[in-house]
């Protein structure tokens, strides 16, 4: 079961994710970062339609 707090860290890492990605100039870096970003926030939304139904 994901907690309030699991999706607060979740939202916080994908956040730090878009900051590194935005950071770097390296192009594969910065895929990497927003891939994981993506990840981050799919475990959000996930939260938010269990809580929905």
């Amino acid at each position: 079961m994901v907690t309030d707090e699991d999706r607060r860290y979740y939202e916080r890492r994908a956040e730090m994710e878009l900051e590194m990605a935005a950071a770097t100039e390296d192009p594969n870096a910065c895929s990497s970062h927003y891939a994981l970003a993506n990840l981050y926030l799919a475990l959000v939304i996930e939260k938010d339609v269990q809580d929905a139904s």
